[in-house]
């Protein structure tokens, strides 16, 4: 186990407030959070900081970007849709449904307001923890699938014992999360990549690596683009990384007006800054296909 970035609970809570989120309730006397990665190379941030339905209310409110009704891994996830059972885990108000052609389309969710939002428009959504709905529907799906779920999830393990029960032999489970091979990677300070928001980061070595153990096989690999509304968080990377970091060729004095300077360049950014299509740098997310197969001991 080792470390690699701790941050101040203070600078969260700070971050947490421009965008709305008051997070003081859910961190409590905690002081610092460090981001560790395992021997499988899973990179968790501890201690253990969970959003609540609250805090998540405030992001959505303040934020009308936050739950997208169209992503683009709703176009990748649905070339590998197949079979005639798919269940979405953490499906929110079921907007993937709408991609879901020639198959029974069963949804999970946890909250309320997005459950009865979903049944009004007459889709199949429960709400209903994952690990109890695959005990109760063993074998059930040709697919089981999530967008931007497993980042949040408290025990990610559980979230793939669950998957390998609920799906049929050679079945496949689709998992959209933020890439940490991407721009994300270098941003430790990002407070929506942090705790309570998101309690771990995956790479790619650990997407393949990590499921194996719970009876998955790596199927394929697909990083997204940089999406438009994504622009100014990659430039605000590859400006950290290059020009903001520290020199001892500078003074204290002279480091701290060249980084007033860049962030004065950087809040100047336009909002609808975006990356040419055909210029291909890896965006927010990958999406990670795997197949089921049986585990060894069984």
């Amino acid at each position: 186990m080792r470390t690699l970035v701790t941050l101040q609970i203070a600078d969260l809570i700070r971050r947490y407030d421009d965008l709305g989120a008051d997070i003081r309730r859910l961190v409590g006397d905690t002081r610092e959070v460090s981001l560790v990665e395992d021997e499988t190379g899973l990179r968790m941030w501890r201690p253990l900081i969970l959003g609540d339905g609250e805090f998540y209310r405030q992001l959505s409110e303040h934020n009308p970007w936050y739950y997208a009704p169209e992503k683009r891994e709703y176009d990748v996830a649905a070339r590998f849709l197949g079979g005639d059972d798919l269940l979405e885990v953490g499906c929110g108000e079921g907007h993937f449904a709408a991609w879901v052609k020639n198959a029974h389309y069963t949804g999970l969710e946890l909250s309320e307001h997005a459950v009865a939002s979903a049944q009004r428009r007459g889709l199949r959504v429960l709400r209903q923890d994952f690990a109890a709905f695959a005990d109760e529907h063993p074998g059930c799906f040709d697919r089981v699938c999530s967008f931007q779920v497993l980042e949040h999830l408290p025990a990610p393990a559980t979230y793939f014992r669950a998957a390998h029960r609920a799906l049929r032999d050679g079945g496949l489970l689709i998992t959209a999360v933020p890439s940490e091979d991407s721009y994300l990677g270098s941003q430790h300070d990002d407070c929506l990549n942090a705790p309570p928001h998101h309690v771990s980061r995956w790479t790619d070595d650990c997407l393949k690596r990590y499921p194996e153990t719970f009876g998955f096989q790596l199927h394929d690999l697909v990083h997204l683009p940089v999406e438009q509304g994504h622009a100014q968080r990659l430039i605000h990377a590859f400006v950290s990384r290059t020009l903001l970091r520290p020199s001892s060729r500078a003074s204290g004095l002279l480091e701290r007006l060249q980084r007033r300077a860049v962030v004065s360049l950087l809040r100047s950014l336009p909002a609808d800054v975006s990356i040419p299509a055909d210029f291909f740098i890896p965006g927010h997310t990958v999406l990670a296909v795997h197949r089921r197969v049986e585990l060894k001991d069984q």
